[in-house]
């Protein structure tokens, strides 16, 4: 959040866990069924996808605690981003989608996927959107209206990808949940090397955040843990 608190989702209890800059804990808001992913919308809001009937995302106002809006989707939704009054997701069966923030209605089809893969994430930077999918193990690079860029594939490095996120240099960070690792990948997606391992306290890693302020990546793990390391 631009205030420098943390917001994370925890999916087995139904709740936002908010957590000041410092990692300690503030409060928590609970939310519908089976929470996934969240993205800051402003000082106040996030956005929060859900993988459980009713099939929606919520705007949660984290200040006064309140749901603002409910959207309502057709599947599962995994990975949210927010780009521009918009909020790019993905939808299970549909693929990569947006939605205007204010209004909520006709969701636009940016890119179809019709395997109704789970637990694919989305962000942005600049005039790009990229797209993960656990399944295939590829990193993909999509412009802002869906044309293919590129796309990485090497299981020598990447293993059931999970979460994305870019720096200031449009480097790309993405968890190898399968080989309990981050690993960086360069602007054109032709370069891989990995970041952190085991050795760094990465374990069973699933959803990854860069602070471009302050050259921070914030690393959670499926079993609630997080990290913060400095990138230099």
């Amino acid at each position: 959040m631009p205030s420098g608190k943390l917001v994370f989702v925890d999916h087995e209890n139904n709740r936002l866990l908010i957590h000041d800059e410092n990692g300690l804990f503030d409060f928590e808001r609970p939310v519908s069924h089976r929470p996934v992913d969240v993205t800051c919308i402003n000082e106040y809001n996030v956005a929060v996808t859900h993988n459980e009937k009713p099939y929606r995302i919520e705007i949660v106002n984290i200040a006064n605690k309140n749901i603002v809006k409910r959207i309502k989707t057709s599947e599962r939704c995994y990975g949210i981003t927010n780009k521009s009054g918009k909020l790019i997701y993905y939808e299970s069966g549909r693929g990569i989608q947006t939605v205007d923030i204010t209004n909520g209605r006709a969701a636009t089809t940016v890119v179809k996927v019709y395997d109704n893969h789970d637990w694919t994430y989305v962000t942005t930077s600049k005039d790009k959107i990229y797209l993960t999918d656990q399944y295939s193990s590829t990193v993909t690079c999509y412009t802002l209206t869906g044309q293919k860029v590129w796309e990485c594939k090497n299981e020598t490095f990447v293993i059931s990808v999970g979460g994305v996120t870019i720096d200031n240099e449009s480097n790309v960070y993405v968890v190898s949940y399968g080989n309990d690792s981050i690993v960086v990948l360069s602007s054109d997606g032709k370069h891989i090397r990995q970041l952190l391992g085991k050795e760094h306290g990465i374990e069973n890693p699933l959803v990854i955040h860069f602070d471009q302020r302050r050259n921070i990546l914030l690393v959670t793990s499926l079993f609630g843990t997080a990290f913060l390391y400095n990138i230099k």
